[in-house]
């Protein structure tokens, strides 16, 4: 008589399913995100070091624009002074205003 396999004695190997391979994937991702992190870091202290080199230069140019306002607005002021203006009248021929006209001007 033959048994059948069900009700075998001898056991017999039961196959799990396979799982997915996914590690290669995390650690592909894992490897992607580490170099965006380091290139970013890298990135970023290059910035600042060429930020760091430029940055006399800016100043010198500040500087130097700075200079240039300041002469303009002193030139400014000796050109409109009241002195000047007055000197310039005079040389002119032009009349001096009277009180009264200088108080209409003020309001």
């Amino acid at each position: 008589m033959q048994t059948s396999d069900l009700y075998s004695a001898r056991t017999t190997k039961v196959e799990e399913p396979k799982s997915k391979k996914r590690f290669p994937l995390v650690y592909v991702v894992l490897g992607l995100s580490f170099c965006v992190f380091a290139g970013s870091i890298w990135f970023s202290s290059y910035a600042k070091n060429v930020a760091l080199l430029r940055q006399p230069v800016y100043e010198r140019q500040k500087h130097r624009i700075q200079d240039a306002i300041y002469q303009l607005e002193l030139e400014e002021s000796t050109l409109t002074s009241i002195q000047r203006i007055r000197q310039i009248a005079t040389e002119l021929e032009m009349v001096e205003p009277t009180d009264a006209s200088q108080v209409v001007w003020d309001k």
